[in-house]
């Protein structure tokens, strides 16, 4: 959920963060685990083997990393591996393939999507997508999903799980977007896909409709600040409750960013927004909060971006 704080009268939000994209991701999965091959993409054509050959038994089949894809589903069976050269229309990349060992391996049927047994899985794609991207997911207009073999692979032996990155279309209720050329290194450097600056819209209820991407230079209201790790006593309904835990959170990190001083006047120069994991995230182990500056209506809008900014660029208003 999104929630907008201030120390003037407040109006909170309560929306679904990135819920497209989790319905998206988890009927993908439920596709792959059914041995299902979707339809190609619009606009595609129906050849997409592209010299790929395909892998007939699922209990020998193991993917493999530096590939793409063009549906989740469609890759996570080895009945329906097709994977594409980077260069071409995909959606998806695997960037690392790994193996369940000790106890998880031990298991008769493959980890569920509520199955603690993810996280482990998570936690080794998690570390290997930081390496390739340049920075955590986290930082980026990016989504990293875990596959697993189907129920069909895992009963003869299949113990792999893949780590795949997918660019969204916002970081707010985003849909995974198709895209060419590898996300290697997207957010090193002066990286297009990293968070920035952002104009909020709120529709007529006052709930957050959307986050539109805008130069820090010209007026905006809201900026990314950076991403916390939220505690293991945490729990995911608490966001729900415990709307002031995060807040607080946010709004030191917001300090430290815009050199602002922690005192009794910090909400009155800004409020906050965030956004926490999606559940299915947050029960593989992405305990990952992302916070935003948030410039009320009743102040002017930035025209640079608020880091470093200190008391002058953000007064008590």
């Amino acid at each position: 959920m999104a929630r907008r704080w201030g120390g003037a009268p407040r109006r909170d939000t309560r929306s679904l963060v990135l819920a497209r994209l989790a319905a998206l991701l988890t009927a993908a999965s439920l596709t792959a685990m059914a041995g299902c091959a979707p339809p190609p993409l619009p606009g595609l054509d129906g050849d997409l083997t592209d010299g790929w050959g395909v892998f007939d038994e699922p209990s020998t089949f193991v993917p493999v990393a530096g590939t793409c894809h063009r549906t989740e589903a469609a890759s996570g069976s080895g009945r329906y591996y097709r994977p594409v050269d980077c260069d071409q229309l995909h959606r998806f990349e695997t960037v690392h393939v790994g193996t369940f060992t000790g106890a998880d391996a031990q298991l008769t049927i493959v980890p569920a999507n509520t199955s603690p047994t993810r996280a482990s899985a998570r936690a080794e794609c998690t570390a290997r997508a930081t390496e390739f991207l340049g920075q955590a997911v986290q930082q980026g207009r990016l989504t990293l999903s875990v596959v697993l073999p189907p129920q069909a692979a895992w009963s003869t032996g299949a113990r792999w799980f893949r780590c795949d990155l997918a660019e969204v279309t916002s970081v707010y209720l985003g849909e995974v977007a198709p895209r060419t050329g590898s996300l290697r290194g997207a957010l090193a450097g002066d990286a297009p896909l990293a968070l920035r600056c952002y104009e909020p819209q709120w529709d007529s209820d006052d709930y957050l409709a959307a986050m539109e991407p805008v130069d820090c230079g010209r007026p905006h209201r809201s900026e990314f600040v950076g991403a916390y790790a939220e505690s293991d006593g945490f729990d995911y309904d608490d966001f729900n409750v415990e709307d002031d835990t995060v807040h607080e959170r946010c709004l030191r990190m917001i300090a430290s960013y815009a050199a602002l001083p922690v005192d009794d006047d910090l909400t009155w120069r800004i409020n906050t927004l965030y956004f926490e994991p999606s559940r299915q995230e947050w029960i593989e182990g992405d305990r990952q909060v992302r916070c935003f500056l948030y410039m009320s209506e009743l102040a002017p809008p930035l025209t640079r971006s608020a880091k470093g900014g200190g008391p002058d660029l953000l007064p008590v208003w």
